[in-house]
């Protein structure tokens, strides 16, 4: 029984077979494949039955594990698999060129302007747009003409080209026989907002121009005849659409595509070129395959069924299902290695259906067996435990005795965290005393705007797990009271304020306290567990506001710090 992971790990930036096409809250890579090697020898098996953005599944392949994922999100496994899987570079480039000869010069007359510097025919690469008045407020092109790269305000042609695009579009698309998804959006706990805003279809969240450009891109995608490279252009046509709805704005001097945990029309939208985006992705793809190919290459062999993988005739099995019913065998994998939903924090299918319907003819995910906190399905937080348990029971079937169940986790909301270990402890599992660790984030993404406004920590737990029949551990675990346990926390609660300590940081040494006695009670007293998480958590509420004005006053101590360093 291997000892529980507990090495400090710098999380480094994704690699770039991550930056092909976005998938949400995607895991430090090293951080993960740190955790694979400890947990697993080459060759044996590893499952994933939440792989979500893929990271476990291509890390074990880089170590020549062979791999199990299964998610029950169609984008989720799509997006997996086109990671996993090589390609001849050399020919998806080949097919990029002659598709580049037939549609660059279709699609970019519709960004057509005037060089501001030459008077030259140029290029629009984005066109900015007041969202309320319906405007164009300002340009950035490149001239071929003059070579100028610039902004500038509209003028007349600009204004009227944009008018012509819009009124001819639906002559234009039945003419040509062009097909975009008219699929109208669905009430949801994402979507909501958006339908509030009166856009009722994802053809809305497009500009008329960017989304002719996208229905001639893809219908000529789909007519190039190498399967490999079609299904790696329409890949990079999947991953282009981020970049080219309304969601996409500047920050500051920064160009960003559709980047929250939400549907959001900003009040300055981006129009981007579609073609420059396309190729952008395009160089992104063929960045991402060069890296896949060397580190995975031929050693990834897909599996048509868990038989194909476990006699050694396949190294990769992808499965989109509900891991609530793996196909599996019983006692065959070795190590569970995984990443669930946090609760509400991210909402996947919701959120995924944005790329799903151009890749299914306009269908929806389905979402009935989604893990996860959603009003708008009915979900409560008894749900997400009930579908949590129903998982991990399938994952203690077919885990081998005295292995390990490894997962990462990160809520604010510790009846969230108390769930998912009263569901691992349900299912069989037993925490190891020693198996709580905190994994610091990846420096770059610690300020994102969705780890700041929902509160949740950077970083995340790491907890192991084992399968572990005869229940030792848990009996040589100590046993802590709860009326112990209050003190403890109100001490700790209270010891914060006099110091200025963070919420954030107060819940993670909260949390240190809370774990082990959840792991501790929840096979036998789970409402010592609800009253433990329900003393924290009311006591926390009672100090919002303290909370929020703490941070006030951290926030003007550095802006005042900053300043006095820039005049000194």
């Amino acid at each position: 029984m291997k000892a529980p992971f507990s090495k400090t790990v710098e999380a480094k930036p994704h690699t770039p077979v991550y930056t092909m096409h976005k998938y949400f809250a995607r895991r430090p890579w090293n951080v993960f494949s740190e955790l694979i090697s400890h947990y697993s020898s080459p060759h044996e098996i590893i499952l994933d039955p939440f792989c979500g953005g893929g990271v476990t599944v291509v890390e074990s392949l880089k170590l020549r594990r062979r791999t199990v994922g299964v998610d029950v999100n169609p984008l989720a496994t799509y997006v997996t698999e086109m990671q996993a899987k090589p390609v001849n570079s050399d020919l998806f480039r080949q097919a990029f060129l002659e598709l580049s000869e037939r549609v660059e010069q279709e699609i970019k007359p519709l960004y057509s302007t005037m060089c501001s510097k030459c008077g030259g025919a140029a290029v629009a690469d984005w066109i900015e747009w007041n969202e309320q008045a319906k405007q164009i407020l300002r340009l950035k092109y490149d001239c071929p003409t003059c070579g100028a790269t610039r902004e500038k305000t509209p003028n007349q042609d600009d204004i009227r080209l944009a008018e012509k695009v819009a009124m001819n579009f639906v002559q234009t698309v039945k003419q040509r026989g062009l097909w975009f998804p008219r699929t109208r959006i669905p009430n949801g706990d994402k979507t909501s907002s958006l339908l509030k805003q009166g856009v009722n279809s994802f053809s809305e969240l497009f500009t008329r121009r960017n989304l002719l450009a996208l229905a001639i891109l893809l219908k000529e995608i789909r007519k190039v005849r190498d399967s490999e490279a079609r299904e790696f252009l329409k890949f990079a046509f999947s991953s282009s659409l981020k970049w080219a709805s309304r969601q996409s704005h500047l920050r500051a001097q920064i160009v960003e595509g559709w980047a929250m945990h939400a549907y959001w029309i900003y009040p300055k939208s981006l129009e981007i070129n579609v073609w420059n985006t396309f190729w952008r992705r395009i160089t992104a793809v063929l960045r991402g395959k060069r890296y896949s190919n060397e580190h995975i290459g031929e050693y990834y062999q897909p599996a048509r069924n868990f038989k194909d993988l476990s006699s050694g005739k396949a190294s990769c099995l992808v499965v989109n299902r509900s891991a609530t019913r793996l196909p599996l065998s019983d006692e065959s994998v070795d190590a569970v290695i995984t990443d669930p939903p946090y609760g509400a924090n991210v909402n996947y299918g919701e959120l995924s259906d944005f790329w799903f319907i151009w890749l299914s003819g306009g269908k929806t995910t389905r979402k009935r067996d989604e893990v996860i906190i959603n009003r708008t399905q009915g979900k409560a937080l008894q749900d997400y435990e009930r579908l949590l348990y129903k998982v991990l029971k399938e994952c203690y079937r077919v885990l081998k005795p005295h292995r390990s169940l490894v997962s990462t986790f990160n809520s604010r909301d510790m009846r969230v965290v108390a769930s998912f270990i009263t569901a691992a402890s349900r299912a069989g599992f037993t925490l190891d005393p020693n198996g709580v660790f905190y994994q610091k984030p990846i420096r770059p993404y610690a300020t994102t705007f969705h780890a700041m406004q929902i509160g949740a920590f950077v970083g995340d737990f790491i907890f192991t797990f084992i399968k572990d029949p005869t229940s030792s551990l848990a009996r040589r675990a100590s046993k802590y009271d709860l009326p112990k346990l209050r003190q403890d926390l109100t001490e700790m609660i209270e010891d914060a304020e006099r110091n200025e300590t963070t919420e954030s940081k107060l819940r993670e040494n909260a949390y240190g306290t809370l774990i082990p006695f959840l792991a501790t009670h929840s096979q036998g007293d789970m409402r010592a567990c609800r009253e433990a998480v329900d003393f924290f958590e009311t006591t926390m509420s009672e100090r919002e506001v303290y909370f929020r004005n703490l941070r006030r006053t951290i926030t003007e101590r550095r802006r005042r710090a900053f300043l006095n360093e820039q005049r000194s």
